[in-house]
C-alpha cells in the first residue's frame, strides 16, 4: 500500500502534543520521530514545531504543512481503499446509495447473494434519491446509486436501466375502501394518499390518465403525501386509512400477515411504467465489488420483471 510516513509522523505529533505519546501512537522509538521531524524540518528549511510549557504546537509553517499532510493522507487512504477492493474482493469498503423504496425488494437480496459469496467484504448504504445522488457520488461518498431513474440524466453519471413492476395500491385490512370494486381517483381523494419520493416522470403518468382532475404536477403533489421513511409508511398504513402507492416488497410481510390489503388498480390508469437504474461516476471505473454488485442487482431486477410480464400474460 501506499504510505506517506512522513505526514502521518507530523499528524501525530501535532495531535498529540507530545513526542513520546506521539511515538507511542506511531509504535515507532522518541528517537527515530525526533530525527524525522528534525528532518522534515531542514529540508522545509523553517521550524515546523515549537515546544511550549504544556505542549509541543507547530508553528505556522507547520500548520501549513499539516493542512497539505492531513489532505494528502486523506486521499492516500482513499486511493489505498479502492486498490484494495480492485485487489481483493475480500476486503474493502463498498459505500452504496439506495433510493428507500427500493431497499427491501432489490438491494436486500443483492447484497445477500454477495456477502454470501464474500462475507469480508464490508458494506455501507445511505438512503437517498435521485435529487442527492449525483453530489454523493462526485464527492466519493458512494460508490453506486441504485434507485428510480431521475427525470434528468447527468453527463458525469453512467446509468445502467432496469424495469421494475409497477407499484401497487395498499391499505389496511379494514379499510372502509375495501367495499369498492371499480377504485377510481375520486375514490382515493377522500383519504390521505402518499408513498415514497418519486421522480416528476412517474407522476406525469397519473396526469397523463386523468387530465381533468390534475392539472399539473403541483396538483398531484398535494394530494400526495411523501416520505422517505418507509418503517413510518407502513405503521401509517396499518393503523389509520391511509392509502398508499408502493413497490408490493415494502409491504410483502404485513400482506402475508393479513395487516394490508391490496387495491384493484385505478380504473383508466394504465400500467405504470417504472424504471430503476445503477449510476456510477462516468469518469471512474467501478471496483470489482461494485461491478459484481452491479450486476446481481440488474440480475434479480430482470427476474423480477420477467416474472410480473408472467403473471400479467397469465
Amino acid at each position: 500500500m501506499i504510505e506517506l510516513t512522513r505526514f502521518q509522523y507530523l499528524i501525530a505529533l501535532a495531535e498529540t502534543g507530545n513526542y513520546r505519546r506521539a511515538a507511542d501512537k506511531l509504535g515507532i522509538t522518541h528517537s527515530a520521530l525526533s530525527q524525522m521531524i528534525a528532518k522534515m524540518e531542514r529540508d522545509a528549511r523553517a521550524p515546523l514545531f515549537e515546544r511550549r510549557k504544556r505542549a509541543t504546537v507547530p508553528t505556522a509553517y507547520g500548520e501549513t504543512l499539516l493542512n497539505a499532510a492531513r489532505e494528502a493522507v486523506a486521499l492516500v487512504e482513499d486511493a489505498n481503499r479502492e486498490i484494495s477492493l480492485m485487489r481483493n474482493l475480500e476486503s474493502g469498503q463498498l459505500n452504496v446509495g439506495i433510493d428507500p423504496v427500493l431497499s427491501e425488494g432489490l438491494l436486500a437480496p443483492a447484497l445477500a447473494m454477495l456477502l454470501t459469496q464474500k462475507p469480508s467484504l464490508r458494506f455501507t448504504t445511505a438512503s437517498m434519491n435521485w435529487r442527492t445522488k449525483e453530489n454523493a457520488l462526485s464527492n466519493d461518498r458512494i460508490d453506486l446509486f441504485i434507485g428510480l431513474a431521475p427525470d434528468t440524466e447527468s453527463s458525469a453519471l453512467e446509468y445502467r436501466s432496469f424495469n421494475l413492476a409497477p407499484p401497487v395500491f395498499a391499505c389496511r385490512a379494514k379499510h372502509p375502501i375495501l367495499g369498492k370494486h371499480a377504485l377510481t381517483l375520486d375514490d382515493l381523494v377522500h383519504f390521505p394518499f402518499g408513498g415514497g419520493d418519486v421522480p416528476d416522470w412517474l407522476l406525469m403518468q397519473f396526469i397523463t390518465a386523468f387530465p381533468s382532475q390534475l392539472k399539473s404536477l403541483q396538483s398531484l403533489r398535494e394530494i400526495f403525501l411523501t416520505t422517505s421513511d418507509l418503517g413510518l409508511t407502513r405503521q401509517l398504513l396499518k393503523s389509520t386509512d391511509m392509502i398508499a402507492l408502493l413497490p408490493q416488497p415494502v409491504v410483502q410481510t404485513e400482506l402475508e400477515t393479513g395487516l394490508v390489503c391490496l387495491l384493484p388498480g385505478l380504473q383508466d390508469l394504465p400500467a405504470l411504467r417504472i424504471s430503476g437504474v445503477v449510476a456510477t461516476r462516468e469518469d471512474r471505473p467501478l471496483s470489482p465489488a461494485a461491478a459484481q454488485l452491479s450486476r446481481i442487482v440488474l440480475d434479480i431486477a430482470e427476474a423480477g420483471w420477467q416474472q410480473y410480464l408472467t403473471r400479467s400474460q397469465a
